[in-house]
């Protein structure tokens, strides 16, 4: 496996358990507070999406 799948398969295990730990929170933290934590959980999965973006296209084989 090289390394730039390691890396990407990597990113995407935390992509998957940010994006339950967001769903998660919505559910049990109260309203506001839920909120809070799931779009957070959002951003990150933004900047995580985007930075796998310019690794897929830059990263040497």
């Amino acid at each position: 496996m090289s390394k730039r799948k390691k890396v990407l398969t990597v990113l995407w295990v935390i992509i998957a358990i940010l994006a339950i730990a967001s769903i998660t929170s919505l559910i049990i933290f109260p309203h506001w507070k839920g909120v809070f934590f799931a779009g957070s959980g959002a951003f990150l999965i933004f900047n995580i999406s985007l930075s796998m973006y310019f690794i897929k296209r830059n990263y040497k084989n």
